[in-house]
């Protein structure tokens, strides 16, 4: 005779878990250091000083909205207000053997200042057009 209730119970568990899992599990690349008034990311919803930011998340200001990010090779962000910019790639590496950086903005404003990498490349697409910055 077979408890197919339990089965499914423990097999419904075991995927929850797992499912929050690989949420939590991608690593920050950075974090807000100023939000005024409100910014919202797209993984973690509204951001506050101190909020982790991730590759590939999209992070929003409202009208009057204005975030600071800073990531781990120490480059900063600034957007401005009604802005959106898009975290496409954060890679780096300490040792300086591989890092890469590709942030995609796509309305609005931003000041982007570069961080620790020195010669490896930052990438900065725009409606407009994409600006290399080497070392």
């Amino acid at each position: 005779m077979c408890n197919c209730n339990f089965i499914h119970a423990v097999s419904l568990t075991i995927l929850l878990a797992l499912q929050a899992t690989s949420l939590h599990a991608q690593e920050a690349i950075g974090k807000a250091t100023s939000v005024r008034p409100q910014a919202e990311g797209s993984h973690a919803g509204p951001l506050s000083g101190g909020s982790n930011v991730y590759s590939k998340e999209t992070v929003r200001t409202g009208q009057s909205g204005q975030v600071d990010l800073q990531f781990k090779d120490n480059s900063n962000l600034k957007v401005g207000a009604n802005s959106s910019v898009h975290l496409d790639k954060f890679v780096y590496d300490p040792n300086k053997s591989t890092s890469d950086v590709a942030i995609q903005a796509t309305r609005g404003s931003f000041r982007f200042v570069t961080g620790s990498l020195g010669s490896e490349t930052y990438k900065i697409k725009t409606p407009y057009g994409t600006l290399g910055v080497r070392g």
